[in-house]
């Protein structure tokens, strides 16, 4: 018997590939809204119960609410370098300091306003608003929920990791949230 997580995963597969053949008919705007709100909605389904689960170990996240990672995992800080090596590195620079997109290991998501949750809609929504300085695909559709998490691990440990080299300020000493 399948699970409610697996059940709605696949339901979010359904729905993503009912927008896919339908992106012809539909505004990339809006197409990419969708995607955001579904990959939302499918991840509070699939992942929300075992990553917002009391934790075993040391967490990032920027308030109460917002979705914790698993810094101190290293299996899964080395998945999300595999997998920001294969999807990410060659708009956003090896390490995530930066290329064509903006830097991700700095401190800085202005995209997302810093938050984990902002930084998960925005990997799997992608972003369509060019005033905002750019685009970028959205990868909800082809990157699994526990790989958009673990890249988001690794990014937020290589931003701690250089926050506490100085390489960078940290965000939070500063004040800014952006």
């Amino acid at each position: 018997m399948r699970s409610t997580a697996t059940t709605a995963r696949m339901s979010f597969a359904r729905q993503i590939s009912s927008v896919a053949r339908t992106r012809g008919a539909t505004s990339t705007r809006r197409l990419h809204r969708r995607n955001a709100i579904l990959a939302s909605v499918a991840f509070v389904l699939g992942l929300g119960s075992t990553l917002l689960a009391p934790p075993a170990f040391a967490q990032q996240k920027t308030d109460e609410t917002d979705l914790q990672l698993p810094l101190n995992d290293p299996k899964v800080v080395e998945l999300g370098k595999e997998k920001y090596a294969e999807r990410c590195a060659f708009c956003h620079g090896g390490e995530g300091r930066g290329a064509k997109g903006p830097c991700l290991t700095c401190g800085k998501f202005p995209y997302s306003g810093n938050t984990n949750m902002g930084i998960y809609r925005t990997i799997a929504g992608g972003i369509t608003n060019r005033s905002l300085g750019g685009t970028m695909g959205a990868f909800g559709t082809t990157m699994s929920q526990d790989e958009i998490i673990a890249v988001m691990t690794y990014l937020r440990s290589e931003e701690k990791r250089r926050i506490a080299a100085g390489e960078i300020p940290n965000p939070d000493a500063t004040g800014s949230s952006q």
